[in-house]
């Protein structure tokens, strides 16, 4: 039986695959920017300039994506 990929895992495979720049808003709502590098079940990497920060995915509120879908 073949693995159900979830939204999630699309969504966010596609912005490390492009190196999309993002804005990630947590859900105490501190505003992030950066290039999403890696995900797991529990935990995002976001690379700003030279720094590294790893998120609590619980912690995330939104993914804004820094382009212009035009469907």
């Amino acid at each position: 039986m073949a693995k159900e990929v979830k939204v999630y895992d699309k969504f966010v495979g596609s912005l490390i695959e492009n190196k999309t720049a993002v804005v990630i808003f947590l859900i105490n709502g501190v505003k992030l920017q950066g290039v999403i590098d890696d995900f797991d079940e529990v935990s995002v990497v976001l690379k700003r300039d030279q720094y590294v920060q790893l998120l609590y995915r619980h912690a995330i509120s939104t993914i804004v994506p820094q382009y212009r879908y035009d469907g």
